[in-house]
């Protein structure tokens, strides 16, 4: 009797790390929260995702700006272009994993001009806001260690309700990676 309370509690530790084990090794990545063709619906992928995985890469892709992102904390970056059922409106998603969330934050908090629109009503991540520039309207937030940036080129509400939808889907793959 003894040796079989044993062996059950044996097993029970066996089974207990290997299932933590591959929680913990299940690492969100910025590609895996990139929204695939249609994932939004009438929106697909308009042209090669753009991955950034270092320093080098990031100044290649976003050369001064890079510098934001640098000195914040950067890890890597994804990039995706969309285009809506017809092909007239696009919109520019750029995630960036800045390693935790205080760095997430203050790439979000270095990045407002003090004229955008804070969203607080069913908001995406831990903070948004969104603000109209000419004939586009661009939105970030931030969660987790990750920071959004969307760009649609289309100032209208509908324009500002995609690049929400954009945001909502986003932040919903951020907080429950399994669900994606």
């Amino acid at each position: 009797m003894k040796n079989k309370k044993s062996l059950l509690i044996l097993v029970s530790l066996i089974a207990m790390f290997i299932f933590c084990t591959k929680d913990e090794e299940k690492i969100l990545d910025v590609v895996d929260l990139i929204p695939l063709d249609n994932e939004i619906s009438g929106w697909t992928r308009s042209s090669a995702m753009q991955i950034a995985e270092n320093e080098t890469q990031l100044y290649s892709l976003i050369d001064g700006e890079a510098d934001d992102y640098v000195t914040r904390g950067f890890v890597k970056c994804a990039f995706q272009s969309y285009l809506d059922a017809q092909g007239l409106i696009e919109l520019k998603l750029r995630i960036f994993d800045q390693g935790d969330s205080v760095n997430a934050k203050s790439v979000y908090d270095f990045k407002a001009t003090g004229s955008e629109t804070p969203w607080t009503d069913n908001n995406a991540g831990s903070e948004a806001r969104y603000k109209m520039e000419g004939f586009s309207y661009t939105l970030e937030f931030w969660s987790d260690r990750f920071y959004v940036y969307i760009n649609i080129a289309d100032n209208t509400q509908t324009g500002l309700d995609i690049a929400k939808l954009f945001a909502l889907n986003i932040s919903e793959a951020i907080e429950n990676p399994s669900q994606k």
